[in-house]
């Protein structure tokens, strides 16, 4: 029998490259065009992108007149014009400062299985795309109902079951408050791929296999979804 012949290494390359792609193309979702872009009065929302975290800013007025639990979370953050919120691994996105303890949890959070996941919500007196330097930020234009499914995903995030109250972890190293949410953290599912999804619930076609990553999360909304990001 003839002997079989290895793959040379450029084969191996570019078949790792085609089944990436493959993978790309059919994960990815499609948006809702009843829900976005909105025809008519819209509601403001901005996506902040830190190079390596995104939060999801919303005015307060809009969330206490909503109310839900969203407005009973936000109520624990305390009296701003703005929450911001985000979702993370429990240790590590309520830790501060740079320390090797803190790069090894970090790659814990990464690669180890089965870990607890938080959510994030702090306030802003100043305007999301005015408040940080060095940070992109995206307005986005919802539709009513638009905004109503991103706030009831975000709602079914945290971890307390309807009719239970919203507690507090108590984890407070960071500002803000942290609140217990569902999911675990890993490499497969980091905090820009819980943005991806609540984009995806408020009507934005959304790609989870390259929105793990901040930078492509902002490369694949503003591919697909004409959104625009500025600094």
């Amino acid at each position: 029998m003839p002997k079989l012949r290895r793959p040379k290494l450029w084969q191996v390359a570019l078949g790792l490259i085609a089944t990436l792609a493959l993978a790309i193309v059919l994960t990815a979702r499609h948006g809702d065009s009843r829900l976005y872009p909105a025809r008519g009065e819209a509601v403001t929302v901005y996506v902040l992108n830190y190079g390596f975290h995104t939060d999801i800013a919303i005015s307060a007025d809009l969330i206490r007149a909503r109310g839900g639990r969203l407005a009973e979370a936000a109520r624990a953050a305390g009296d701003w014009k703005w929450f911001v919120i985000g979702w993370g691994d429990e240790s590590f996105y309520t830790g501060t400062g740079a320390s090797m303890d803190r790069a090894i949890d970090g790659l814990r959070s990464l690669f180890w299985p089965g870990n607890p996941s938080v959510i994030r919500i702090t306030g802003l007196n100043t305007q999301p795309d005015r408040a940080y330097v060095n940070t992109d930020t995206a307005t986005l234009a919802l539709s009513a109902a638009g905004f109503e499914a991103m706030a009831q995903s975000i709602e079914s995030s945290f971890r307390a079951e309807p009719g239970q109250p919203l507690v507090s972890s108590g984890l407070r190293d960071m500002p803000g408050v942290f609140f217990p949410a569902h999911g675990n953290f890993s490499i497969l599912r980091t905090c820009n791929n819980w943005t991806s999804d609540q984009l995806n619930a408020a009507g934005l076609p959304t790609t989870p296999m390259i929105d793990g990553l901040a930078p492509l999360l902002a490369w694949d909304t503003g591919l697909r979804s004409g959104v625009e990001w500025k600094r």
